[in-house]
Order: structure tokens, then sequence, then C-alpha cells
């Protein structure tokens, strides 16, 4: 995704099945990323608020608690950060060609609620070093 415009990323998005298909399928492989062993005795619902073209914001949250991970979308329960974000962007983060203080330092991502939380969940969801 690096050097992609934003158009190309929507196009390609589209391409494979639209908004809901992607996003349905990057939260069901965020949770399957999900490091328990990294979040040991945490909990947290993780919210996140993606401005999409052709739907508006989309919410969803991740839950993280007692060393399971799981996605829902909308709103489900208070969350303990948010972090907004455009689509296009959303994507560069999750496949790691947008870092996410970058991204904050920039204005391309927004969070509110817990940063220190914010800042320790990358590490929730990223494969081995």
């Amino acid at each position: 995704m690096r050097g992609r415009s934003d158009n190309e990323i929507l196009a390609w998005i589209n391409r494979i099945g639209g908004t809901d298909a992607f996003l349905e399928q990057t939260f069901s492989g965020m949770c399957d990323a999900f490091r328990a062993d990294r979040a040991v005795g945490r909990t947290a619902v993780i919210e996140w608020d993606i401005r999409t073209p052709d739907l508006g914001v989309v919410r969803y949250q991740v839950v993280v608690e007692q060393g399971s991970c799981h996605a829902e979308r909308g709103h489900v329960a208070s969350p303990s950060v948010v972090l907004a974000i455009d689509m296009p962007n959303f994507l560069r983060l999750v496949v790691g060609a947008l870092d996410g203080e970058e991204a904050f330092e920039s204005g391309k991502l927004g969070v509110s609620g817990d940063r220190d939380l914010a800042r320790a969940i990358r590490d929730w969801f990223q494969g081995s070093n």
C-alpha cells in the first residue's frame, strides 16, 4: 500500500468485495493475529471509527478480555480508547505501511480516551519479533 493514492486504495477495496467485506475480514484477521501473551491481565474495548466514502463512519469494537479477542460492528460497550481514521489510512496502518505514532502526530489518526493504551495495543496484534 506504500505509494498508492487514496483513490487507488479505495478502488482496490471495491474490487475485492467492498467496504463491508473488507472491514469484516480485516477485523476477523486482527483477532486472529491477537497475541494473548502480550496482553496478559489486560482488559480493553478498542473502538475504531473508520470514515468511509460509501457508508460514512463505520464503527467496530475490538474487545480484549481474559486472554481472548473478538470484534463486533457497532457500539457494544464503553470504549477504553477510540481511534478515528479514514479508510485508506486504516488499511495503511493495519498492513504496516503507516506507523501509528506518525499517523497520530500528522493528524491522520485521532485518539481519544486512554492514550497509553493506544500505544500499547499495537504490540498486541503483531507477529513475532
